[in-house]
């Protein structure tokens, strides 16, 4: 009889030579311990098992062999797993592709799916002269309408022209700030200044248009000549 040092399995060949299940070198198990016996009335060790309790099942080792035999099932189970898969998803997509197919041919073979509706050949026939002779009767109508509505005469644009007088000569009086100012409107804010008059300075007036007295100032602009220059001004800074 023979023992593995490790996991102290026990082989009864004494052809054995090397554990099944680490590989490690068997020794003599002749120099076992003999078995000792303990009397029945001297404190006997008693295990109390429970009835509903399954019985212990030894598992022997599992040898080298065994286990490289299960490790080749399990890769040859994977791959049958693997193949499976793939014949079925390769089924699923073959029953699609057919079903599409199967789809647009029957679209294609029904002559009703594509056919546009036809004139029930029951409808009576429209009379386009008679539509025709209608709208033309209609557009004469509206053109005789518009000839006879006289429309109000369009009020010619308000244009500026100033007083026929005979152009006078006036000087630049702003003392304050030294020159008076020539605009190309009669207006501070949205006519731009053109040029300065310096105080003192000699210019033709050709006419003022508007006047409204406020205080001591006329407020009257002025169409003037300067320098050979047209423009705008304030009589209220001149000198006639």
């Amino acid at each position: 009889m023979k023992q593995c040092p490790n996991c102290q399995t026990t082989y009864t060949d004494d052809a054995l030579r090397f554990c099944l299940a680490d590989g490690a070198t068997l020794v003599s198990a002749s120099n076992e311990a003999e078995t000792v016996r303990i009397p029945f009335n001297k404190n006997p060790a008693r295990v109390d098992v429970p009835p509903d309790s399954a019985p212990t099942v030894f598992t022997p080792p599992i040898s080298a062999a065994q286990s490289k035999s299960k490790g080749a099932g399990l890769i040859i189970a994977g791959v049958l797993g693997v193949l499976l898969l793939f014949l079925l998803i390769g089924g699923v997509a073959a029953f699609l592709l057919l079903r599409s197919s199967d789809d647009k041919k029957a679209i294609v073979a029904s002559p009703l799916a594509s056919a546009s509706p036809v004139a029930s050949p029951t409808a009576a026939p429209v009379d386009e002269t008679a539509a025709l002779k209608e709208k033309l009767a209609n557009l004469e109508k509206q053109v005789g309408d518009q000839n006879n509505r006289k429309l109000p005469a369009a009020a010619p644009p308000e244009t500026f022209s100033p007083p026929k007088q005979s152009p006078t000569t006036a000087r630049a009086n702003s003392p304050r700030d030294g020159f008076l100012a020539l605009r190309s409107e009669p207006n501070s804010e949205t006519g731009s200044r053109i040029a300065k008059i310096p105080h003192g300075a000699t210019l033709t007036v050709l006419g003022c248009p508007k006047s409204s007295n406020v205080g001591k100032m006329t407020e009257r602009w002025c169409q003037v000549i300067y320098n050979g220059q047209s423009g705008w001004a304030f009589d209220a800074f001149m000198i006639f």
